[in-house]
């Protein structure tokens, strides 16, 4: 017999992941402030954008694409 626990957490994890990034989210504003909280949640999204493009590989193949495609002056 599967722990209850575990099967929760296996159909809910969208739910709980989604509390938990709005729980992290509500004590960065309460304890910075407004501006600073919205300014490191921008730049935390931006990184996690970047990082998943660097993942892919995206990033380094658009830029050389972009380099190297370039029509001369």
């Amino acid at each position: 017999m599967e722990n209850l626990f575990y099967r929760f957490i296996r159909e809910n994890w969208g739910k709980l992941l989604g509390g938990l990034a709005g729980l992290l989210m509500a004590l960065v504003l309460v304890f910075l402030g407004f501006w600073k909280g919205i300014l490191i949640i921008i730049l935390v999204m931006a990184g996690i954008y970047i990082g998943g493009k660097i993942e892919k590989k995206e990033i380094v193949q658009d830029f050389l694409n972009r380099l190297f495609d370039r029509e001369p002056f």
